[in-house]
């Protein structure tokens, strides 16, 4: 029906709907337009809520939620722990105590080349920001995160590394990296405002690590290039900048050709920073990494056994003294000079002669018993020994049975053993063998002391401290007949004189259980003075001696001088069965040097602090008088002849030493201990050669006497030190003159055939010693006369008396 005139059809007013749907592509763009809104506004959330948890999470920091921030009194105080350090008494550097081993260094000290190559590897903006270098952080997220170009560096500034070298990092779980970073931020703000840009520098490169022990530029120098850092050239520095990457894979040492790509990477950021020119580089980069590795404890002259026995002695006399704190000084940590008395020349001397001579020595023992072995008659000698070592001491903490531990002991397998020629060498055997391997080995001790000063010269406690760390300077042994001298010096003291002949026969002591004492060899017979029984070390006459003076007697005497061991109150110490050390028995010769006076030998000359206070300076200690003047000096002289015609003469005959010297040769029961003693005019010097246990012993009086095992080590340090001329001569030039009493008295034979020749001999020759003592006095009273008028001769007075005496008989 259609709608009425003037009226609109009711549809006619609306549009008529649109039958098109919308397209699918229309609909996506929309749904993408939606997307990205929320992606942008969750982002905008996200971002916002990062921020704000990265705010409170700064401020949780800040006020100490997660322990305190580092105060700027802190950081002023900032110290590293210094290693203390020994010096020689030539100024030589022989080795450190620390927890780690560092030595800190100025600024002007530290080479142009390190700090270049440090900024341009660690921090190319360090002089320009303020401690976080912001311009950074896009770096580091595109090179180093993204793309894994760690080359560059990480985003830590030297100040924030410095922060975290000195106080670490804790564990906070989750947040641990982000509160450290926080934390580490924070300081090295602090730390630019408190120190200046090289004084960060100067403590970053005393800080950080370079791989095994060292800590430092300096200890890292020392140990890399065996030089000060101030003399590192442009490679050298480079290698050591690029070890702080990873200090083990960049080692020159143990990866060299690593060592050298890193030391290349570290020479072009040099270039690209403008600090190393392109050339200089082209001529750097193929050159090889010229390494002089060396460990200062390891080095000839250190004084390996002296740096541990004076360990526990300085830390003694540190518990005196104290800081500003209150706090005493710390051995390890507070960086502290050591002065010794040991010469560093004298010392090496003595560690080389020692060492050469021990590795020699070592071949003939071993083909000595290259058939058996010295406890072949005491099965359970070595099982014994076994049970002394630490792997024994480790399977019997962990429960195992004695038969467990035995089956373990009697397995085969490599094990790493002492080389005498230094070092170790692997060899297939089983432990129990490997205790034998190594009781058949060798030991010594060497010490040479100024008999006037005290002063400790050079000190070899072992042939390998690292192998046999037990000190046989401080070892008591049996000291055999290097005693002798005391027994003689007693039997003076108690009216002998040393001319006074004793029969060459045996005695017993019946109150000491028929004890009656042999000559080596079974020789007797014939009548020795008292100077000719200690010349030719005759047991029978110490053996009378000492019946005459009587044990008290000898002992009181050998106390005096300063020995502190035990001495048994029994006869046979004329033989030396006393167990004394070769430290308190050159200490004791010392009487017969100095005419009878004491000496208190020592070893530390000061101990200063880095800023040069005293903390300890030894006191001089005046000698004291031990022993009769005349006695001292007639046991000396008598002492004279056992290195001139005695059982010490291979010291002229075959070291050729020419300077006045005394000595004492000493050998034990079945030859375990071999000694020999020697004093010049200055020096009193002795050494020490056995097995660890008595058991192991050569078999030859020939081949273990103190004259063929301890003789050649003393006296081829005296040769050595002779002969040096970059020694002082700290031997001295002569003994001192004798008196004319004593002169007379010791002019005799050492030996005559029979009583008849002794009884005409003390007759005839009386009263020539008579006329020669008062040719010696005129002499010397002519010879003061010339003194006294500046006309010195230069030969000795006996060459004037000679001439005097040619003249007379002419």
């Amino acid at each position: 029906m259609s709608p009425a005139p003037g009226k609109k059809s009711p549809k006619s007013s609306a549009k008529p709907k649109s039958n098109k749907r919308k397209t699918p592509a229309k609909r996506k763009k929309k749904q993408k337009r939606s997307l990205l809104s929320r992606f942008i506004k969750l982002g905008f959330i996200g971002l916002f809520t990062g921020l704000l948890l990265l705010f409170l999470l700064f401020g949780a920091v800040y006020i100490g939620v997660f322990g305190p921030i580092l105060s700027e009194e802190e950081l002023r105080a900032i110290k590293n722990q210094n290693a203390s350090e020994l010096y020689s008494a030539d100024g030589k550097l022989l080795g450190r105590y620390y927890f780690q081993n560092r030595s800190s260094i100025d600024f002007d000290e530290i080479p142009k080349t390190a700090i270049e190559a440090l900024i341009a590897t660690e921090d190319n903006r360090f002089f320009e920001h303020e401690g976080i270098d912001f311009y950074s952080i896009p770096r580091v997220v595109i090179k180093t995160i993204i793309l894994g170009d760690r080359s560059g560096g990480g985003g830590s500034t030297i100040s924030q590394q410095l922060i975290k070298n000195l106080y670490g990092r804790k564990n906070h779980g989750a947040l641990s990296m982000p509160v450290n970073k926080l934390k580490e931020n924070i300081a090295a703000l602090k730390l630019e405002d408190l120190y200046a840009k090289e004084e960060i520098i100067a403590l970053y490169l005393n800080t950080v690590s370079f791989g095994e022990d060292v800590y430092g530029l300096k200890a890292a120098s020392e140990r890399y290039f065996s030089k000060s850092p101030a003399r590192l050239n442009t490679s050298e520095a480079a290698v050591l900048i690029g070890m702080l990457k990873a200090t083990t894979s960049y080692n020159p040492r143990l990866n060299p050709e690593d060592s050298k790509n890193r030391r290349n990477t570290v020479l072009a950021l040099m270039v690209r920073e403008g600090s190393l020119a392109p050339d200089a580089f082209q001529k750097l980069k193929d050159a090889p990494i010229e390494l002089k590795y060396h460990r200062l404890e390891e080095e000839p002259g250190s004084a390996p056994y002296l740096r541990v026995r004076l360990e526990s002695e300085i830390k003694e006399l540190l518990a005196f003294t104290e800081k500003e704190n209150g706090e005493p000084y710390n051995l390890y940590a507070d960086g502290l000079k050591i002065e010794l008395t040991v010469n560093a020349k004298l010392q090496v001397h003595a560690e080389r002669v020692l060492t050469d001579h021990m590795e020699k020595l070592q071949k003939v023992f071993d083909n000595h018993w290259k058939t058996s072995k010295p406890w072949s008659k005491n099965p359970e000698f070595l099982w014994t020994e076994a049970q002394k070592s630490n792997r024994y001491k480790k399977l019997k903490a962990s429960g195992k049975s004695e038969a467990e531990i035995k089956a373990v002991f009697q397995k085969k397998t490599t094990l790493q053993v002492y080389a005498p020629s230094g070092g170790y060498e692997e060899k297939e055997m089983t432990p129990l063998d490997s205790v034998g391997y190594h009781q058949m080995i060798l030991q010594a001790g060497f010490i040479a002391i100024d008999a006037f000063t005290g002063k400790v010269l050079a000190y070899s406690g072992g042939v390998s401290h690292s192998h046999f760390p037990y000190d046989h300077v401080f070892s008591k042994r049996q000291v055999g007949s290097t005693f002798k001298p005391f027994v003689y010096a007693a039997a003076i003291d108690n009216g002998m004189k040393p001319c006074d002949y004793l029969e060459n026969e045996p005695i017993i002591f019946s109150n000491y259980d028929d004890w009656s004492p042999q000559n080596s060899g079974g020789s007797e017979g014939g009548f020795y003075t008292l100077k000719g029984g200690l010349a030719n070390s005759v047991n029978t006459i110490a053996a009378r001696l000492i019946a005459e003076t009587g044990p008290q007697k000898v002992r009181a005497t050998a106390q005096r001088a300063g020995i502190t061991g035990d001495i048994p109150n029994l006869p046979s110490i004329a033989l030396g069965v006393a167990d004394l050390s070769l430290y308190e028995m050159a200490k004791a010769y010392a009487v017969f040097a100095t005419s009878g006076k004491t000496v208190n030998p020592y070893f530390i000359e000061k101990i200063s602090t880095e800023d040069g206070i005293v903390l300890y300076e030894a006191e001089k200690k005046e000698a004291e008088s031990a022993m009769d003047e005349y006695t001292a000096n007639a046991v000396r002289n008598m002492m004279e002849l056992v290195v001139d015609s005695g059982t010490a003469r291979s010291a002229r005959t075959r070291f050729g030493i020419r300077g006045d010297l005394a000595g004492k040769t000493g050998t034990t029961q079945s030859n375990a201990d071999g000694w020999f003693l020697a004093i010049t005019p200055r020096v009193v010097c002795g050494s020490w050669v056995g097995a660890q246990s008595p058991t192991v012993r050569f078999r030859s009086t020939a081949l273990g006497q103190g004259a063929a095992t301890a003789l050649p080590i003393t006296a081829g340090w005296l040769k050595k030190v002779e002969s040096d001329p970059a020694v002082p001569n700290i031997l001295g030039r002569s003994f001192p003159e004798n008196s004319a009493e004593l002169e007379m008295d010791l002019y005799c034979p050492l030996y005559v055939e029979s009583r008849t020749d002794a009884f005409f001999d003390n007759i005839f020759d009386g009263d020539k010693r008579k006329e020669k003592r008062e040719l010696r006095k005129k002499a010397r009273e002519e010879a003061r006369e010339e003194d006294k008028d500046g006309e010195k001769e230069k030969d000795g007075w006996i060459k004037r008396l000679f001439k005097k005496l040619g003249k007379d008989k002419d």
